[in-house]
């Protein structure tokens, strides 16, 4: 008896119980009143039976943006919607409806279509570009980069070597390149003089008269017969042993101004010719 008393009230329980508590369950997630292209809307929930889902989108112009059918299967599942996958040109009001077993589950939302919202409708940046474009493009700014460096380095890159840099200076060894290293090393100074302070041709003839001239040759202490390029490499090397800037005595000035002196006579063929000739004839 107590058995049957349980089954018909099973029975009844069945029968009478609203068929709501065993209906499948389908929620539509909307949480942003303004959705960008990378936007979801969720469809949710959990199904008895494999159904297929009528998922309809209808715009503020009742135009149909989205009309697709999607068949879950039994159990729970999650269906996304990518709001960026979808035409969705003007801003305002969608409806987007799930429609199965004569079942309709409706939500709103609202889609803002301004470039702020929706960046990329309107982004022409790097990431709009294929990788091998960027490549290019990263390969083009390493070389500009590189041309800038090399173009503000130039001068130490190109410059003449000098008599240091050729050398086996015991100054490299010891890295004190800037304790020994001197621009007076360089074959580049030009220890001349220029301008008024030079011997001029008439200055040059009067001189021949003194009976008291030097001798150049010697003061260069070069041979009679020495070729014009000993005369300049001997003249360089006495310059800048006794330049006034270089070495500091007392006698720097006057030893500097003889040197010029016999530099500015000897290096002239025609000066140095009427020069010997001057000698000879003593």
């Amino acid at each position: 008896m107590k058995y049957k008393v349980s089954a018909f009230f099973f029975i009844f329980f069945v029968l009478f119980l609203p068929f709501d508590v065993f209906a499948d369950s389908v929620n539509i997630s909307v949480d942003l009143p303004i959705y960008t292209d990378a936007d979801r809307i969720v469809i949710y929930g959990n199904v008895s039976s494999e159904t297929t889902f009528q998922i309809i989108i209808t715009g503020p112009n009742e135009i149909i943006v989205l009309n697709e059918d999607v068949t879950i299967v039994p159990g729970d599942f999650t269906h996304n919607i990518t709001i960026g996958n979808y035409d969705l040109k003007r801003s305002g009001h969608y409806d987007i409806s799930v429609i199965y077993d004569d079942t309709v589950v409706m939500e709103q939302f609202f889609y803002d279509s301004g470039h702020n919202v929706n960046p990329s409708k309107v982004n022409s940046g790097i990431e709009s570009l294929s990788e091998s474009d960027q490549i290019i493009i990263f390969a083009s700014a390493i070389i500009i980069i590189i041309g800038v460096l090399i173009f503000l380095a130039r001068h130490s890159i190109f410059r003449k070597k000098t008599e240091y840099d050729t050398g086996d200076w015991a100054s490299k060894k010891n890295r004190d390149y800037e304790k020994y290293h001197s621009e007076w090393m360089s074959d580049e100074i030009s220890f001349e003089r220029k301008g008024k302070n030079k011997l001029s041709d008439d200055e040059f003839t009067k001189s021949l008269l003194n009976e008291n001239l030097p001798d150049y040759y010697a003061i260069l202490q070069v041979q009679k017969n020495a070729s014009q390029d000993e005369i300049k490499r001997q003249f360089r090397l006495l310059a800048k042993k006794w330049h006034p800037d270089k070495k500091q005595s007392n006698d720097a000035e006057e030893k500097m101004a003889q040197i010029n002196m016999a530099y500015e006579v000897l290096s002239s063929p025609k000066r140095r010719k009427m020069y010997d000739q001057h000698f000879s004839e003593k």
